[in-house]
Formats: C-alpha cells, sequence, structure tokens
C-alpha cells in the first residue's frame, strides 16, 4: 500500500483565518459593550465593575 502523507499546510491556512475572525469578532463585541456602557452609564470604564456582570447575569435569569 503506498500512504500519502497528509499536507496540514491548508489546514492551518484555514485554522489561521477562522482564529482571525474569532478574534476581530471579540475585539468587536468588546469595544461595543465599551462604547454602550459609555453611552449608557456615561463611565466607559464601568464593564470592568463587578456589579455590571452582576446585573448584567441577573437581568438574563
Amino acid at each position: 500500500m503506498n500512504k500519502e502523507k497528509f499536507d496540514f499546510s491548508l489546514v492551518n491556512k484555514y485554522l489561521k483565518k477562522v482564529g482571525k475572525i474569532f478574534l476581530y469578532l471579540l475585539a468587536t463585541m468588546f469595544l461595543g459593550a465599551f462604547i454602550g456602557c459609555g453611552v449608557a452609564s456615561g463611565n466607559p470604564f464601568a464593564i470592568f465593575f463587578p456589579t455590571t456582570w452582576v446585573h448584567f447575569w441577573e437581568f438574563l435569569s
């Protein structure tokens, strides 16, 4: 039997693209939360306060 080696370069190429897209989406969500919190409460850094996240999870449940 002739065993051919699998070429991982194509897999790596697509994984890098998916990783970049994931990072861009994460950065966009973070920036949107930062701007939205700044508009809603006047303090854009309020997104980092634990009370903000407690309120968020209570709102969802």
